[in-house]
């Protein structure tokens, strides 16, 4: 939702009747209090990282028992 009101405002920006340099610096203006405010984007990108991670490992750990049932199987192993 925060994603569509910025790109909504930039573009509301770009077609604005106003001066070119106007809207630069009204745009680097949205830009820098955007990159100051609370470091949410921030925390969302170390949260998206830790999941991805967290993620990852789940799928390693699928894929390394997969491979493990797999090599019982075509030994003739029961699998447990």
């Amino acid at each position: 939702m925060i994603i569509g009101a910025v790109l909504g405002a930039g573009i509301a920006l770009l077609v604005a009747p106003q001066a070119g340099w106007e809207t630069r610096r009204s745009i680097t203006r949205r830009a820098r209090s955007i990159r100051d405010s609370d470091g949410s984007w921030t925390k969302l990108g170390r949260e998206l990282k830790r999941a991805a991670r967290a993620k990852r490992k789940s799928l390693e750990a699928e894929a390394k028992r997969n491979e493990i049932e797999a090599k019982r199987a075509a030994s003739g192993q029961p699998i447990s």
